[in-house]
């Protein structure tokens, strides 16, 4: 169970990002696609599915934010790539603010998988 959870979780991490740099690309292009339902849509539906995954393996793991480092610092990760993106494709007013979003986004993203990557054992 735990590792369909995960494979759910990965494969939710990538589509997260996957849809993340589509709409970047469509808003540094100012295309009309970028108002299309569906791409309004799926992403929100891979970004609830990354949040039930996570939730889903802290139980079964009983690895919890706030007492456990390494969760800490996942969740950190996380919040910070959720802002990068809201700064990126929201907030930011000019190209070059959603460049420095999408910058500190792909980071964070970055940090955070690479987190994952060592697993909670190397904060023991």
């Amino acid at each position: 169970m735990y590792e369909t959870a995960k494979t759910l979780h990965l494969s939710a991490a990538i589509l997260t990002f996957v849809f993340f740099i589509i709409r970047f690309a469509l808003l540094m292009k100012a295309s009309p696609a970028l108002q299309k339902k569906w791409l309004k849509i799926t992403p929100h539906i891979a970004d609830t599915l990354l949040l039930i995954t996570i939730v889903v393996m802290i139980v079964m793991s009983s690895v919890y934010p706030f007492v456990n480092g390494w969760a800490s610092s996942k969740l950190a990760g996380l919040v910070f790539y959720i802002l990068s993106i809201a700064f990126t494709l929201r907030w930011a007013k000019n190209n070059v603010w959603r460049i420095v979003g999408a910058v500190s986004a792909v980071f964070w993203f970055y940090m955070t998988a690479r987190l994952g990557l060592v697993g909670p054992a190397a904060f023991a």
